[in-house]
């Protein structure tokens, strides 16, 4: 049994007309009696009652055209979706972020690529750096949006699409809170809060380099996992922190952002995928979230490092 017979005697069930259904298919009209002949003894039954005045519907020819229309249309499915997923507009994407780019950055992202791809599924989690590039490794993500830096992995193709200033981050009750630029040296002596090396190691160390470059040792009151948490601790008086401007101007905690006047290093998101041949949904975000982010990138002031 083949489809174009299939084709052919849906059209005729449709038309009741062999001759008119010729020619809407381009097939002459014997050839078009042959593949209906055949198909009749392939399912083994009449299919059609034919007359010189009148081609009319068999019972058996009734039932088999409702299920077979109900089949190729299945089939029609299939095929779009297949042709969909090869072109990566078809698939399960599994992403992870970490918290500072969940409120802007992977919404907006999301959003902005589903408009061309509305068949795409999502799966989004806050996850933390350390944890993300596990997951990565093991295939259990297909792409992380990180806080770098991660360090080597040879496993992975990280790339930087976001960067912004430091700032440093006070109360809105300390004393240096009405002034809008500082140097680090300012803050010798005082108390930190600050990121847990565990969970994002090269984010860690650079905040460290920063203040080893400035030549003050933090007096670390307390850590956090996440830098929005580092925020809230700043608000409650625990201590002071470094962060990205975004964090503060996203958060409702009652502190303020100053601009350091050191040379530092920018802060940086990666997205960073597994090396290797990928699902090809995973290939088509990732090209369009790196010319998305990169127009974005490009209006950001240069690196200051």
């Amino acid at each position: 049994m083949e489809l174009r017979q299939i084709r052919s005697f849906l059209s005729i069930a449709e038309t009741l007309h062999f001759g008119r259904t010729a020619e809407l298919i381009h097939l002459s009209q014997p050839a078009l009696s042959l593949q209906i002949r055949a198909l009749e003894e392939e399912v083994g039954v009449r299919l059609f009652e034919r007359n010189r005045r009148k081609t009319s519907l068999t019972a058996a020819g009734s039932a088999f055209r409702d299920d077979v229309a109900a089949a190729l249309s299945q089939l029609d499915q299939a095929i779009r979706r297949a042709r969909l997923a090869a072109s990566g507009k078809l698939g399960l994407l599994r992403i992870g972020f970490v918290s500072t780019v969940g409120s802007e950055i992977v919404p907006n992202i999301v959003r902005q690529f589903r408009k061309s791809n509305p068949e795409v599924e999502f799966s989004l989690r806050n996850i933390l750096t350390a944890e993300q590039i596990q997951m990565l490794e093991s295939g259990s993500l297909d792409i992380g949006f990180l806080r770098m830096p991660v360090g080597e992995h040879s496993a992975l193709d990280v790339v930087t699409v976001h960067r912004e200033p430091f700032v440093l981050v006070v109360p809105s009750s300390h004393k240096l809170a009405k002034r809008k630029r500082v140097r680090l040296r300012e803050v010798a002596g005082q108390d930190f809060v600050m990121y847990e090396r565990t969970y994002a190691p090269g984010f860690h160390d650079l905040m460290y380099g920063i203040f080893r470059d400035a030549r003050i040792a933090p007096n670390v009151s307390q850590t956090a996992v996440e830098v929005p948490m580092l925020i809230s601790l700043v608000a409650s008086g625990m201590g002071i922190t470094i962060a990205p401007l975004s964090v503060v101007k996203h958060s409702v905690a009652s502190v303020v952002a100053c601009k350091i006047l050191d040379r530092i290093p920018m802060s940086e998101i990666g997205m960073a995928v597994r090396k290797g041949t990928r699902a090809p949904v995973v290939d088509n975000f990732r090209s369009f979230a790196l010319k998305t982010l990169g127009r974005a990138r490009n209006s950001l002031p240069a690196d200051r490092s």
